[in-house]
C-alpha cells in the first residue's frame, strides 16, 4: 500500500478522547480550527489522574526526553508529527491542559492515518516543544506537570496502538524547534539506518498562517521553519487529514518560505564579504605599524552583543599588536580604562571591544586618548537591526551541540552531547538599543567607519548552520 491509501475517505467520526472524567461544563463558548469545525467543550476534571505507563520507555538527553512505545522498527523514512494542535488538542475551549486526561485527537483520522503509515514502513516520530516540565532547581525529580505529561503520552499510546518514538524538548537549546536537533537526534537513534529526508515528511500546525475565516492565526511559524532547516516536506494537519496531500508519489514537493507567512529572521544575502573587510584590515594594519609614542592610536568598536566585535578584534587587531580591552576579560569599567590608559601611554595601539552604545560610554576612553594625543577612530558595526544580533547570539550558543549532532554518524551514542553555551540575556540587547546613539565627530573622533557585518566561519558546516532558522 502506498501513502495514497493511508487516509481513506470515511465519514468523519467524533474524535477519540482520553478516558472520561467528571466536572462542570464550560459556558458554551466556541472557537474554530483550520478544519472549519467548532471546538465544543467537553467535561473535564482539574484533578490529576493515575494512569498506567503502557510501556512508554523514557530517556533524558540533556533536557530532551526521548520516549519509545512498542519498539519502533528502524526505517529509512520518517513520518514525523508535532503533538499539540496536530495530533491532539485540549478537551475543551481552554488553552492549556488541566491534567493528564485533558486531551482528545485533533481530528478523527489521526489513529487511522498513523496506523496506515506504520503499515507502509514509515517510522512514526512525534516531535514536540514542551514548556514548564524541567525539574525544580536543585532537584532531579519529575514535577507534577512532567508526570502528567508522561501519563498523557501513555494514554495516547494505548489508543493509537502503534509503535512510535516521541522527542519532547523541555530545554531551550539546539534540540528545540525550529532548530533541527530533535529530528537529527531521531536519525542518529535509528539503529544505524540512514534516513532519506526526501521520502519523509513533517506535519505541524505552526506555519505562520495569518488566519482563515473564523480560524485564528497560527501562534508561530516554528514548525515550518523546522522543516525548512531540514529540507523536509512540510504539511499542516488539515492537508494530511482532509485533503490526502500525503497521497502524492514520493518524492514529496519541498516547501518554500514563499508558500507561507514565514516571519522569523533569516540571514539571507549576507554572505558577500566584498572589499570592505580587506580594505579596513589593511588600513588598520598600516596605522598600527606606525603606532608609537608619537603616533598613538585608539580604536573604539560600537555594536550590540554578538555582532562580531570580539571576533574582529581577536582575529585582525590583536595580531597587529593591539591591546585588547574588553569587559568580558577585565570585568570592570575601571580596570578597562586603566589598562587602556597604560597601553596608550606606552604607545601601544588599543582596541576597546565593548558595546559602547552612547557618548557617555565612549567619553572616558576618548578623553584618555586625547590626553596623550592619540588618534581616536570609531568602527560602527553595521548590525542590520536587533534581529541579526539575536540570530548570532542563538547560533553562537547552540554551536557546540549543532556541531556534535551534525558530525555524529548514525548509530553512534548521543550520550556525549555537549551542553549549550550561555546566551547573552535579551535584556542586554534591550539596553543597548535603548541607549544607542550613533557616534559623532563632535565627540572627539577623528574618523567613523561603518563596517558591514561579514560572517566568517571555521568550516563550510558552520556556514550552513549559521543559515538555519533559530
Amino acid at each position: 500500500m502506498t501513502l495514497a491509501r493511508m487516509a481513506t475517505r470515511t465519514k468523519a467520526k467524533r474524535p477519540a478522547a482520553a478516558p472520561a472524567t467528571t466536572g462542570a461544563t464550560n459556558s458554551g463558548r466556541k472557537t474554530f480550527d483550520y478544519f472549519g469545525q467548532a471546538k465544543k467543550h467537553r467535561p473535564d476534571d482539574a484533578s490529576a489522574v493515575d494512569v498506567p505507563t503502557h510501556k512508554v520507555r523514557w530517556r533524558d538527553l540533556r533536557g530532551t526526553w526521548i520516549g519509545t512505545y512498542m519498539a519502533p522498527t528502524p526505517s529509512s523514512k520518517f513520518a514525523a508529527f508535532d503533538l499539540d494542535s496536530t495530533l491532539i488538542e485540549v478537551n475543551g475551549t481552554h488553552r492549556f491542559p488541566k491534567n493528564a486526561s485533558d486531551w482528545r485527537f485533533h481530528h478523527p483520522k489521526v489513529p487511522e492515518l498513523l496506523r496506515n503509515v506504520h503499515k507502509q514502513g514509515y517510522k512514526i516520530v512525534i516531535i514536540s516543544n514542551q514548556n514548564g516540565l524541567k525539574p525544580n532547581k536543585g532537584s532531579t525529580a519529575l514535577t507534577k506537570k512532567a508526570v502528567e505529561f508522561r501519563d498523557k503520552i501513555s494514554q495516547i499510546a494505548k489508543q493509537l496502538d502503534v509503535p512510535f518514538t516521541i522527542l519532547a524538548a523541555t530545554a531551550k537549546d539546539y534540540l528545540r524547534k525550529p532548530s533541527p536537533g530533535m529530528w537529527i537526534a531521531a536519525e542518529l537513534d535509528n539503529a544505524g539506518v540512514a534516513v532519506d529526508r526526501s521520502l519523509s515528511c513533517y506535519v505541524g500546525d505552526a506555519a505562520g498562517r495569518p488566519g482563515k475565516g473564523k480560524a485564528k492565526p497560527d501562534f508561530s511559524d516554528s514548525d515550518l521553519a523546522f522543516a525548512l532547516n531540514l529540507n523536509v516536506p512540510f504539511y499542516v494537519p488539515e492537508e494530511v487529514f482532509t485533503k490526502d496531500i500525503l497521497s502524492k508519489d514520493a518524492p514529496f514537493p519541498l516547501p518554500t518560505p514563499q508558500d507561507w507567512a514565514i516571519g522569523r529572521f533569516h540571514p539571507k544575502g549576507m554572505d558577500s564579504a566584498g572589499d570592505a573587510h580587506k580594505e579596513l584590515v589593511s588600513k588598520l594594519a598600516t596605522r598600527a605599524a606606525k603606532a608609537d609614542k608619537d603616533n598613538r592610536l585608539l580604536v573604539l568598536l560600537v555594536g550590540p552583543p554578538a555582532s562580531g566585535k570580539s571576533t574582529f578584534a581577536a582575529k585582525h587587531l590583536v595580531p597587529l599588536g593591539f591591546e585588547h580591552i574588553s569587559m568580558d576579560t577585565l570585568k570592570t569599567p575601571r580596570k578597562c580604562l586603566a589598562t587602556a590608559s597604560s597601553a596608550l601611554f606606552k604607545g601601544t595601539p588599543v582596541v576597546i571591544d565593548n558595546t559602547n552604545p552612547d557618548p557617555a560610554a565612549r567619553k572616558a576612553y576618548i578623553d584618555a586618548g586625547k590626553k596623550v594625543g592619540a588618534d581616536c577612530i570609531c568602527i560602527l558595526f553595521d548590525y542590520k537591526g536587533r534581529e541579526l544580533a539575536l540570530h548570532n547570539n542563538s547560533y553562537r550558543a547552540n554551536l557546540p551541540q549543532s556541531r556534535f549532532l551534525h558530525a555524529t554518524e548514525p548509530g553512534q551514542s548521543l550520550g556525549d552531547l555537549p551542553a549549550r553555551l550561555d546566551k547573552v540575556p535579551d535584556v542586554a540587547y534591550n539596553m543597548f538599543f535603548k541607549r544607542l546613539a550613533l557616534p559623532d565627530a563632535k565627540e572627539g573622533l577623528s574618523e567613523i567607519i561603518h563596517y558591514p557585518f561579514i560572517p566568517k566561519f571555521d568550516s563550510a558546516k558552520d556556514h550552513e548552520l549559521w543559515h538555519q532558522f533559530y
